[in-house]
């Protein structure tokens, strides 16, 4: 079960929200926030918000990484968030229903606020409001161009996004161990594990690859580029 708790000044003092807000946020704003703030530790693969649920607060994750996915009759896991942002933030200022499920990735922490506490300080600031604006339209940009890439791209091409993608997303290491599970990753080239399986065998056999358990080395990232946006 999630454990609960109130802002206070061992678990605050050390947020990164500080750090990151404090050129926007003036010190009344920062003291909305903490007054109405809720802190909540989610243990590994635990849910975080559930597709088609109310949106009512904002979702700021100090803590862990988190996947944003679809669910269907099959999951397509549209993005991995990293810490020291904010999750799902394109809701608040749109949809009243989550149109996608939140779960962690491993042990994460997130802070939640009221949206009506979101919308005051942001009608009155306009750095903030300016800052969130960012936020969402950088996000919303990703979510247009995956789904995009889903629909034109190959098998091949979605593998090889998706371990390039993981890379980068591992600090731009050629070497990496996946943070997700081999059903996620077909969730995340949206495509089915079979299909995702026999792709990364195929890669490994033409020495594009390396796969050792979870970890993945990337060889030749100039052809895994290559196939990412030609197939």
């Amino acid at each position: 079960m999630p454990e609960i708790y109130k802002p206070d000044n061992t678990i605050c003092n050390s947020c990164t929200f500080r750090k990151r807000y404090s050129d926007v946020l003036s010190i009344d704003n920062m003291e909305a926030i903490l007054k109405n703030c809720t802190i909540i530790n989610f243990k590994k693969t635990e849910t975080i918000v559930k597709q088609g649920t109310e949106v009512t607060h904002s979702l700021y994750l100090s803590q862990g990484s988190v996947k944003i996915f679809i669910e269907g009759e099959k999951n397509i896991i549209l993005k991995l968030i990293k810490a020291d942002t904010y999750i799902g933030f394109g809701t608040v200022f749109g949809d009243k229903l989550y149109p996608f499920s939140i779960s962690t990735l491993e042990d994460s922490r997130v802070c939640l606020t009221p949206i009506n506490t979101v919308y005051s300080i942001a009608g009155k600031n306009n750095d903030y409001l300016l800052n969130i604006m960012k936020l969402i339209t950088t996000s919303k940009n990703y979510l247009y161009k995956k789904i995009i890439d889903i629909g034109i791209n190959r098998l091949k091409s979605r593998v090889a996004d998706s371990i390039l993608y993981l890379s980068e997303y591992s600090n731009n290491s050629s070497e990496f161990e996946i943070i997700l599970s081999r059903n996620e990753l077909a969730e995340f080239s949206a495509m089915s594990m079979e299909n995702t399986v026999r792709i990364l065998a195929e890669f490994r056999a033409n020495k594009i690859i390396e796969l050792k358990g979870r970890t993945i080395k990337i060889l030749d990232k100039e052809k895994l580029q290559k196939i990412a946006k030609d197939g």
